[in-house]
């Protein structure tokens, strides 16, 4: 990372990652009170207003975050930025996704519960197009943007000015990994591959010094996962 990261104008830190997450977090249960009591949620629902206000609260806390205790800027601050230069690096995303599936084929087998993240597992079960479009947007386009800004741009840069490039890499994934738990407990099962593409994209972002691949990366991971619960033969039919 850049020696900008130690310059004195810059007071963001791990509290305000803390502040950003439990911020939206927040709002995202008071979006959800509407629905609260409801035995079944309407996918388009979940998929057009829940996701969409959590990522939207976390872009604007971190806009927040920026403003009052850094650069003013994103992309300054936080390294936000898509190059095309970079385009290549989406490819690495299908490449991971693959490599981490096979990897958790045994723990599936052993466990004998195939069942996914929540979102995964609705996005499964609609048949809406509208519904699947928009959590193609949320999953592919957003969420890469709003959880690299946040996890491989505040919360990691705020890392490496307390330990070292090592172990900020390591405890930024795990961190990245425990959340994504904390969201959704059926992602248990995934968290050995979540932690380990935490580590990848936090390399990345450490030897470009920019966000610009691990969100292509991201991206790439996210449009393979959509696509192949929509290839999946319940689906089809």
């Amino acid at each position: 990372m850049t020696t900008e990261l130690t310059r004195r104008g810059i007071r963001w830190g791990i509290p305000d990652a803390v502040f950003v997450w439990v911020g939206a977090g927040t709002i995202a249960i008071f979006a959800s009170l509407p629905v609260a009591t409801s035995e079944e949620i309407d996918p388009l629902y979940t998929f057009g207003v829940l996701l969409p206000i959590q990522q939207l609260a976390v872009l604007g806390a971190l806009v927040l975050v920026s403003r009052s205790k850094g650069r003013g800027s994103l992309r300054r601050d936080f390294g936000l930025e898509v190059r095309t230069a970079d385009a290549r690096a989406t490819w690495l995303g299908p490449a991971l996704q693959g490599v981490f599936w096979l990897a958790l084929l045994p723990l599936v087998w052993l466990g004998g519960d195939t069942k996914g993240q929540q979102l995964v597992e609705e996005l499964g079960q609609t048949k809406d197009v509208l519904a699947v479009a928009l959590f193609a947007v949320g999953a592919v386009v957003m969420a890469p943007i709003v959880e690299e800004t946040l996890y491989r741009g505040l919360l990691f840069r705020a890392l490496l000015r307390r330990v070292s490039a090592g172990t900020a890499v390591f405890v930024s994934a795990l961190i990245f990994a425990a959340v994504h738990f904390l969201g959704d407990p059926n992602a248990f099962r995934s968290l050995p591959a979540l932690a380990a593409l935490g580590v990848i994209l936090a390399l990345r972002a450490l030897r470009s010094d920019s966000l610009s691949a691990p969100i292509l990366i991201h991206a790439g991971f996210n449009l393979t996962t959509t696509v192949l619960v929509l290839l999946a033969p319940d689906n089809l039919s």
